[in-house]
């Protein structure tokens, strides 16, 4: 399954004149290798997860082509007027629902009972207005190698004064910490300007 297949399921149930606005949002910065979609929250396919916000998504050349550097390889960070401050069983608890959602939808195995997510994450250090954090997701690939991976995750929650929220940033790969493809993925960063943002005002 291509990424064009992959976004389309994404945004199957986007609104139109959310389609219409969401050019205009962009929480992260990457250059013109990487695909980029942007996701409405809440989520439709993990409602539980309930904030109201927006996903920008950024997917590494080769995503899903299991051969690739880039495979399973994206960065994504979510505006959701966050007010408290994530702890590692914020991020454990919701990419739980997030993954099993998007899992539940995307696989056409009608007679497969999907493996539910696992999620460990510890904080790791904390700096002026961003703590950062580090795990690993277990969850079932349904899109391409249709058995579980592990995922590799960095985090960093960025807190903005001025609006009194966090936002955070989360890249994720298959390949350990000590592959280049974490050189790559740290090139992509929140938007500079990121904290004097008004996306809340995009409805």
């Amino acid at each position: 399954m291509n990424k064009i297949i992959i976004i389309s399921i994404l945004l199957s149930c986007s609104v139109n004149s959310f389609a219409q606005q969401k050019e205009d949002i962009n929480l992260l910065q990457a250059d013109s290798t990487w695909g980029k979609e942007i996701i409405q929250i809440p989520f439709w396919f993990a409602p539980e997860i309930n904030y109201n916000g927006h996903e920008d998504i950024r997917f590494a050349k080769g995503w899903a082509d299991i051969n690739s550097s880039g495979f399973w390889t994206y960065v994504f960070a979510w505006d959701i007027n966050l007010k408290t401050k994530p702890t590692p069983n914020f991020f454990e608890d919701n990419l739980k629902l997030y993954f099993d959602g998007l899992m539940k939808v995307v696989n056409e195995d009608t007679l497969l009972t999907i493996p539910k997510t696992k999620a460990s994450f510890i904080e790791k250090e904390q700096k002026k207005e961003m703590t950062t954090f580090t795990g690993t997701l277990e969850i079932y690939d349904a899109f391409t190698t249709k058995k579980m991976i592990t995922l590799h995750v960095t985090i960093e929650s960025v807190y903005c004064k001025k609006t009194k929220t966090f936002i955070p940033l989360l890249r994720f790969s298959p390949k350990d910490f000590k592959h280049k493809a974490w050189e790559m993925l740290n090139q992509v960063t929140l938007r500079d300007n990121i904290c004097n943002n008004n996306l809340k005002d995009i409805k």
